[in-house]
């Protein structure tokens, strides 16, 4: 998870016109919400190289109030011994799509009979908004796809044998960019590098074609390509897990190693990449810091512009901007550079980990939650009601005792709301809710004590408000003042949230096995393949299409299932909802 900037949309050209594409116009370069733009100069900052690992993937199991075993780092992924060639050419693509109903994949095709039959492949979808370059189909598909639509690069490419026997393994959608990792190991990304998110350099690349001339770097970037360094790397660095965020990236191997690149940003502009004085603000290719280089990773998870690693024996690392208290400690205003120094918590035996934009959760082996950072809409769970919790505290609601024995065994927050997945397949949402963010409906309960809530303090508000005034006439009278012309109070405006994590209930009943928070929508994956989708989506990132007066639907309070005919016959494996666009990952049975 993690969250996600939001952005000004640029003016978009056209996406192929199809039943789940919108047209658009010319396209503007304007990146939102970003106070500098950094110049790519393709050096990074000069430390040691090391690595990194993945437990994200989540399924259904039955209720166990018995302490979870040791953790352990992943199995080494096998190296394949074919030798790699052009795995960053210029890209190609096909010509757009066919209408739904001669699509080659509206319908499983036909299957050999073969007693021990290869799985077919997993191959990305896509969809939301491509403005800057999110989709990953070139310069000139951008604007907004409604429903989610194979990515015809990555299908090329598994065709052409580039992605190994079994595809897409992950997909993961940060801010304004996108990483996945293919069957052998090897991370692929697109989408902006103004930040350096992407791990590789994009300005200023010599053109092989010409002599002198450099390639346009928006080709670079709005084409999937391999993060070559991690390659280059002896013994080559194959991934098991990325996490991405607004601008910083980091990748796990096998073995518990870490790779990071990209920036962090506080609220008053770039932050950069290491505490350094001398270092660079921007770390275009990925390397290992020397701080953490010894450790053994089991998870990592970022947040816009902090990470937490969890080792695998259970502690917490933790660096990057710390203003709302994300980093679970104080950090000075004037000091803030100093998060970017990886830190260790205080938590032990931890064996889960999640992140919100600018909160933190960690899970301990009895099942116990811990939440910190911001928490304005009481997006930490935790029954404080400050705006920022500095230091951990438990999540009291979601405490094994009170769940009968059920734990959390993954966390995925946005802007200002979060999840929690239980190990019997139940969602639990908790934070912002005006946006629909929560999943709940009107007539659930705590949906109506938040409406008394909210008239509570608009009364007290107004009560406030009238008592200033009161003041400030009577130290006017007192002074032999003129009373000032009384200026009529704006309408009182409070935060809607959800203050306690509630149930998300599903329209089907099968367990869900999946989540994923974008800035203000979620995703949810069944256990049997079915995608739901729910929250704000004003840039098609619901990926819920029209509605039947033939409006964008825009919000949806409750889950809603996500249909596109081209889904048709797949089954879906993982999912990974970003700032404006959405990932999933699937697969046509056997």
């Amino acid at each position: 998870m993690v969250t996600k900037t939001t952005k000004t949309k640029a003016t978009k050209r056209p996406v192929p016109s199809d039943d789940e594409g919108r047209d658009g116009g010319g396209r503007k370069r304007v990146k939102k919400g970003k106070a500098e733009v950094g110049q790519e100069t393709g050096d990074a900052p000069k430390v040691e190289t090391a690595e990194i690992t993945e437990t994200n993937g989540v399924e259904a199991a039955q209720p166990d109030a018995t302490p979870a075993p040791p953790q352990t780092a992943p199995a080494p992924v096998p190296t394949p011994t074919a030798p790699r060639k052009s795995l960053n050419p210029l890209p190609s693509f096909p010509t757009p799509p066919p209408p739904p109903d001669s699509s080659p994949h509206s319908s499983p095709p036909p299957q050999p009979q073969n007693p021990n039959p290869t799985p077919n492949p997993s191959i990305p979808f896509i969809w939301g908004n491509g403005d800057m370059g999110q989709f990953g189909l070139g310069p000139d598909i951008t604007g907004d796809i409604r429903k989610p639509r194979l990515h015809a690069f990555f299908e090329e490419a598994c065709e052409e044998g580039k992605l190994g026997m079994g595809g897409v393994r992950r997909v993961e959608a940060g801010g304004m960019h996108s990483l996945v990792i293919d069957d052998e190991g090897k991370v692929w990304s697109w989408g902006i590098n103004d930040n350096a998110s992407l791990g590789r350099v994009t300005s200023g690349v010599p053109d092989p074609e010409r002599e002198g001339g450099t390639i346009d770097s928006e080709i670079l970037e709005t084409n999937p390509m391999v993060v070559q360094a991690l390659l280059d790397e002896e013994p080559e660095f194959r991934a098991v897990d990325v996490c991405a965020g607004d601008s910083i990236s980091v990748a796990l191997d096998a073995s518990g190693q870490l790779r990071a690149w990209g920036s962090f940003r506080a609220s008053d502009g770039l932050l950069g990449f290491e505490r350094q004085a001398d270092s660079a603000k921007h770390c275009f290719t990925p390397v290992s810091l020397p701080t953490i280089a010894k450790e053994t990773f089991s998870q990592v998870a970022c947040g816009t512009d902090h990470v937490l690693a969890l080792t695998t024996s259970g502690r917490i690392w933790v660096w990057g901007n710390g203003q709302q208290g994300q980093l679970g400690r104080r950090i000075i205003e004037r000091r803030k550079v100093n998060g970017l120094h990886p830190e260790r918590l205080a938590l032990r035996k931890i064996k889960v980990i999640g992140t919100g934009s600018y909160h933190s959760f960690a899970v301990d082996w009895k099942g116990v939650v811990y939440g910190w950072g911001l928490n304005s809409f009481r997006q930490t769970g935790v029954e404080e009601a400050d705006d920022v919790i500095w230091e951990p505290r438990e999540v009291e609601a979601l405490n094994p005792k009170r769940l009968g024995g059920r734990r959390v065994v993954e966390i995925s927050g946005g802007e200002h709301h979060t999840l929690f997945l239980l190990n019997d397949g139940t969602v639990y949402s908790v934070g912002r809710s005006d946006g629909g963010e929560v999943g709940l409906g009107e007539d659930y309960p705590v949906m109506e004590e938040k409406k008394e809530r909210e008239e509570e303090e608009k009364v007290e508000i107004a009560i406030k408000r009238a008592k200033e005034k009161q003041k400030r006439k009577e130290k006017q009278e007192k002074a032999g003042e003129e009373p000032e012309e009384e200026i009529p109070d704006g309408p009182i405006q409070v935060n809607e949230y959800v203050a306690t994590p509630t149930v998300v209930e599903f329209p089907s009943p099968g367990p869900v096995v999946a989540i994923s928070a974008g800035t203000r929508h979620n995703l949810a994956l069944m256990a049997s393949g079915e995608v739901y989708s729910w929250g704000l989506g004003n840039s098609s990132q619901l990926g819920l299409g029209k509605d039947a007066d033939g409006e964008d639907i825009e919000l949806a309070r409750t889950p809603q299932r996500v249909l596109s005919q081209k889904m048709n016959g797949w089954k879906v494996t993982g999912v990974s909802a970003g700032g404006q666009h959405c990932l999933l990952v699937g697969h046509q049975p056997l």
